[in-house]
């Protein structure tokens, strides 16, 4: 069938088929091409929106640790204004300025840690010009006024003028630490005063170098050298100069002192005068973890004096031993020959007594009377020999034997005692303490003296002895001498040497003696010679003896 035109009708898809693609399918195309951006963006927004998510948890983790490390610093962390005001601080700002909180200090003005106000200009222009300052030591001040040396490190927060906002920093107080270098300062320079003004030379050699890079000025008043001329030689020049007769033995100590840490060495060396002068050298070898010898230190001492004192010292005791010999000669000649002589003496006195009549008897006796006195001066003598020939052997002595026997000797006079039963350590010397104090009571009290013998127990495991007499006494002024007479030129013969040997034997067995007044405050009326014995090892101790202070 046709239409009334006679054209046929085409389709409108026709044309686009026959035609291309056609408008449609390029707008489609873009559709999707669209869509493949959106989708792109769309995952990168997710990714960027991912990344500050990351940063957004980051800040607020930073934000949550800012305060626990503002807080809990161990450094004074400030802010403050331009003007002086303190903004912000953490407790250990007050602690180290002595606030007493946090509150504290944000109500007061940093103007008040300053010891010089004048300090925070200064402080502020250098800000403005270097933005920040470093590790500065400042002496500041704390709340009541304490002085303290802080280290300070500063920097400066500007606008975009350039201007100065406020300032943020640290500080920590070193105040203990700049009081240890100040005291090891003082400490090195009152070692260095004493080095440098000692008599003694301290020196430090360097191994590795073979110079002393070190010796103290006294060089030069011992051997003439300055510490320069010193340090300059080398090993061969010192040991040049030590004394052949020397060199061997100090060769031989230095060579070993790298496996021992400290020697001592005694030599001769060559002063600059080119006269020996003798040398104590103290040293102290150190050495490396590996056992390389790196230094030698030590104090060396001039001892060309004390050397030429011992020669002197034993010339002296050479001498002194034979005048020692010499006189033990005398003294044998003394006690034996002479002591036998006078023995045969006083028999023919005695013969003579019998003998003759009228004055002459009375010349015999005083004859006879001295000869005795010189046998009991050579008896002394013998016996104080005796005491000086070595070391005593003492042994638990039984004192109430020894004090009754002494008694019976002296049956002339009236001798108190009540007797004791305590040992003493002493030798079969001790009866002579006895002898002596009674006769001495006797010569000097007469017949009609009373004598008494106390014995009480001291403290420290001492006998108290005492032997009062009711002679004439001994003044104050001579109560030391008595036992020193024999030492006076001017003294009557044999005079003395008795107390000398009471007093020798008492301090032979460990005690000591003295005279007191038999009735205090009265030296007149009669003398009392007190000594102290040691207590025999597990002696009884008498149940009625008193005990007394010392």
């Amino acid at each position: 069938m046709t239409g009334q035109s006679g054209r046929a009708q085409t389709p409108p898809s026709a044309g686009i088929r026959e035609g291309g693609q056609g408008a449609p399918a390029v707008e489609e195309r873009a559709l999707h091409e669209r869509i493949s951006d959106l989708q792109a963006e769309n995952a990168a927004l997710r990714h960027e929106n991912a990344a500050l998510s990351s940063i957004i948890d980051t800040l607020k983790k930073g934000e949550d640790h800012y305060p626990q490390i503002f807080e809990g610093a161990l450094t004074g962390d400030f802010v403050t204004t331009v003007d002086g005001r303190i903004i912000a601080c953490n407790p250990a700002f007050t602690r180290i300025f002595g606030f007493a909180s946090v509150e504290d200090a944000l109500n007061s003005r940093i103007l008040e840690c300053y010891d010089d106000p004048g300090e925070r200009d200064t402080l502020l222009m250098r800000l403005q010009r270097a933005e920040k300052i470093e590790n500065e030591g400042r002496i500041r001040r704390r709340r009541d006024g304490t002085r303290i040396h802080v280290v300070e490190n500063m920097v400066g927060r500007f606008n975009a003028d350039g201007e100065l906002l406020e300032i943020r920093g640290y500080v920590y107080d070193d105040t203990d630490r700049r009081r240890m270098e100040e005291a090891l300062r003082e400490s090195e320079e009152r070692f260095r005063m004493v080095l440098e003004n000692s008599l003694d030379v301290a020196y430090r050699r360097n191994l590795q170098t073979d110079h002393y890079d070190y010796m103290s000025p006294a060089i030069g008043e011992i051997l003439g050298f300055t510490p320069e001329e010193m340090a300059a030689m080398d090993q061969d020049e010192v040991m040049d100069r030590i004394h052949p007769e020397d060199r061997p033995a100090v060769e031989g100590v230095l060579c070993t002192s790298a496996l021992r840490e400290r020697a001592l060495l005694i030599y001769r060396f060559r002063a600059k005068n080119d006269r020996y002068r003798w040398l104590e050298d103290h040293f102290t070898a150190t050495s490396d973890p590996d056992g390389r010898p790196l230094y030698r230190g030590g104090i060396v001492r001039d001892i060309t004096n004390r050397k030429r004192t011992e020669r002197e010292l034993a010339r002296v005791h050479r001498d002194l031993e034979s005048a020692h010999r010499e006189a033990n000669l005398y003294l044998d000649i003394l006690t034996h020959d002479i002591g036998n002589t006078e023995n045969v003496s006083n028999l023919y006195a005695e013969l003579l007594v019998d003998s003759v009549d009228g004055a002459a008897v009375d010349y015999v006796v005083n004859l006879k009377r001295s000869i005795t006195k010189s046998i009991e001066i050579l008896g002394t003598v013998t016996k104080i020999r005796q005491i000086h020939a070595g070391s005593p052997t003492l042994q638990p002595t039984d004192l109430d034997a020894v004090i009754q026997a002494e008694i019976i000797h002296f049956p002339q006079i009236l001798i108190l005692y009540a007797g004791t039963r305590v040992t003493v350590l002493a030798d079969d010397l001790l009866s002579e303490v006895f002898t002596n104090l009674i006769g001495n009571a006797v010569k000097h009290g007469g017949p009609d003296v009373t004598v008494t013998v106390r014995v009480e127990v001291a403290e420290g495991g001492f006998i108290r002895v005492t032997v009062t007499d009711t002679g004439q006494g001994i003044p104050d002024d001579r109560k030391e001498e008595v036992f020193r007479c024999y030492e006076r030129k001017q003294r009557r013969v044999g005079q003395g040497l008795g107390l000398y040997l009471v007093q020798i034997l008492i301090e032979r067995y460990g005690g000591r003696i003295w005279v007191e007044d038999r009735i205090p405050g009265n030296p007149g009326e009669g003398a009392a010679f007190v000594f102290l014995l040691r207590e025999g090892d597990g002696a009884p101790v008498w149940p009625g003896a008193e005990r007394v202070e010392r």
